[in-house]
């Protein structure tokens, strides 16, 4: 994995969800902390695991490391005991995860009940699935079996879209028209100037 240093004026940015009570806490120069898990660290360098991925800082911006559990490890214990079908199992990590704050673990743990359970209710619309007869299906697939259509990327029925389409050509008529409207008096004070100019 590659690092990636972190500029010390981010460190006041950089705080843990308020979910996580114990874990790896990393306290910066600058006042901010990050809490986590310690992934990696070098004389020059810390990589820290805040669930959702991984923050590098220079040792340099690091005050002092307090080290501690994070939700991090109950999760890799939970999920090595569980067996690879249960279903059940599985779902109440997804669950578990979630409520700590965990969100690309819960994620990735609804996938594992989708993949053992593909008609799982709670793993698909955790995964923003939607129930379209009977069967599971994307967000845009619901939208387009129910008529509508995606324009200027937000889901209409084809008459709003049409509507809106005809109130924008009106207003572009309208103002050709002012313009041209115009013309006219443009070319008339052209004229006026020229005559002054050959007087």
């Amino acid at each position: 994995m590659k690092l990636v240093a972190v500029p010390v004026a981010m460190g006041l940015l950089l705080l843990a969800p308020p979910t996580v009570a114990m874990a790896d806490v990393v306290y910066l120069t600058s006042g901010g902390k990050v809490e986590g898990r310690i992934v990696s660290q070098t004389e020059s360098m810390i990589e820290v695991d805040i669930g959702a991925g991984s923050l590098s800082f220079s040792m340099a911006s690091v005050d002092r490391i307090e080290e501690g559990r994070s939700p991090l490890d109950d999760y890799d214990e939970r999920a090595e005991a569980l067996a690879p079908d249960d279903v059940d199992g599985w779902l109440e990590l997804a669950r578990w995860a979630s409520r700590s704050g965990l969100g690309t673990q819960a994620s990735r743990t609804y996938d594992e009940v989708l993949e053992l359970d593909p008609d799982n209710a709670e793993a698909n619309e955790a995964a923003g699935r939607f129930e379209l007869d009977g069967r599971w299906v994307s967000q845009e697939e619901a939208y387009r079996a129910q008529g509508y259509v995606n324009f200027e990327g937000e889901w209409m029925m084809p008459a709003e879209q049409e509507a809106i389409l005809r109130s924008r050509e009106a207003e572009r008529a309208a103002a050709e028209a002012q313009t041209e409207s115009a013309h006219p008096l443009e070319r008339i004070e052209d004229g006026r100037q020229e005559e002054q100019q050959l007087e």
